[in-house]
């Protein structure tokens, strides 16, 4: 559905799809980094909470995301900045503690996929980054991206399920409100990666628009403890808040 969409608004504006050389290649393998990391993201959230993956991964990207910035891009990082990196640091104390380990399934592990799911994350966003200062089309940028994640998608699931897994997946549990809720799903993840890529075009810079972005972790946090009863106590409500003030800062 997200091909369909962004594959629409190209033709439409009449953006070019070629000749763009590696650019291309790396946005379609960014887009298929994106799938492993949505993937890895589902495990994660089966070892630890919310309230624990969110935080951490959101503060985690954004830092990456600044390295970046700094390095290969130029991007000035100011005291303020690094004021907010101190100030994450505090959030991983608050949130991971002796009784977490009983409390989760797998602690360790999670840990170690908020790792790697933040750094495939920032990698996403570095090639963004990279596309748009190489005046790739926004739209461009956004399909060659969905591309990449559709192709990354239907790869991991032969690996998983086989090609007659999937045909027989398709066959059991496809129905009209699975396609309703996909296609509404793909509309919004389309829109939020376009917002994204065009403001980087109009001049924000790669840790800004980065961190922004990264202060949805309040609403899943928030609905996960609604709707999942998932654990909550002070530790973590100051952890949520020490998000938010780093992450100003970082923006």
């Amino acid at each position: 559905m997200s091909i369909l969409i962004a594959g629409g608004l190209v033709s439409f504006w009449q953006e070019p799809i070629g000749g763009f050389g590696v650019v291309a290649l790396i946005l379609l393998l960014s887009g298929f980094i994106s799938a492993a990391s949505g993937s890895l993201k589902v495990y994660a959230l089966r070892y630890i909470d919310s309230t624990i993956y969110f935080p951490l991964f959101k503060l985690l990207t954004p830092a990456l995301a600044i390295v970046a910035g700094v390095t290969l891009f130029a991007e000035s990082f100011s005291a303020i900045e690094w004021m907010g990196l101190g100030v994450g640091l505090l959030v991983p104390l608050m949130l991971i503690s002796p009784a977490e380990n009983t409390r989760q399934q797998n602690l360790a592990m999670g840990l170690l996929l908020v790792l790697i799911t933040g750094l495939l994350s920032a990698l996403t966003a570095v090639a963004g980054k990279y596309a748009i200062d190489m005046e790739v089309p926004v739209l461009t940028t956004l399909l060659l991206t969905v591309i990449g994640l559709g192709i990354g998608s239907i790869g991991l699931m032969i690996y998983k399920r086989g090609i007659r897994g999937i045909s027989a997946l398709i066959r059991t549990e496809s129905s009209p409100l699975l396609v309703k809720t996909a296609t509404a799903r793909a509309i919004l993840i389309s829109f939020g990666v376009w917002a994204m890529l065009f403001s980087l075009s109009t001049g924000g810079t790669l840790s800004a628009v980065q961190t922004i972005h990264s202060m949805y972790i309040l609403i899943p946090i928030v609905l996960a403890i609604i709707f999942y009863n998932e654990h909550w106590n002070w530790q973590k409500g100051v952890a949520i808040g020490l998000s938010v003030v780093s992450l100003a800062f970082l923006g």
